[in-house]
């Protein structure tokens, strides 16, 4: 029995072909940076999930950050933070601030969804502990601050 027939070598030539592709495959792709996300348990817990999202610029990727957040968790025991159609009036970072404007419907949601407090908190865990060059993050709800140094303020922008 021969060693070096001709379908064994055809066949150890794809597999290396194959191989070879694959490894290039895999030194070319981008990398993914691993997040951990926070949301709230339906039982009232914080949960954690980990995602894998490209590697950006901080500011870019502290948006990124928020908009994957609004996309809701993947595990179905965490509640989502607002309506999944919801979509953000702004995001933008301006000197190592976040700042993020929702519209009014993230105050009233079709979903069972967290108070809004524990919407800012969680929101502003999820940047802390992922983004390290963002100092601070001011949410505004149609324009209007809504929550102004650490107090909770209304939409009529009165402490409450």
């Amino acid at each position: 029995m021969n060693f070096f027939t001709k379908p064994r070598l055809i066949c150890r030539l794809l597999l290396s072909v194959i191989a070879g592709v694959l490894f290039l495959s895999y030194m070319t792709s981008s990398k993914q940076e691993r997040t951990l996300l926070y949301f709230q348990q339906s039982d009232g817990g914080i949960g954690i999930e980990e995602r894998y999202l490209p590697p950006l610029s901080e500011s870019e990727f502290a948006v990124s950050l928020v908009n994957e957040l609004l996309l809701g968790p993947a595990d179905h025991r965490f509640l989502r933070f607002a309506d999944p159609e919801l979509r953000l009036r702004s995001c933008f970072v301006r000197d190592n601030a976040l700042y993020i404007d929702f519209p009014a419907q993230v105050l009233t949601p079709d979903i069972k969804a967290p108070d809004f407090h524990t919407v800012y908190t969680l929101l502003r865990k999820n940047i802390a502990v992922n983004c390290k060059n963002i100092g601070a993050v001011y949410f505004y709800i149609d324009g209007v601050p809504a929550y102004v140094k650490n107090y909770h303020s209304s939409t009529d922008n009165k402490k409450s």
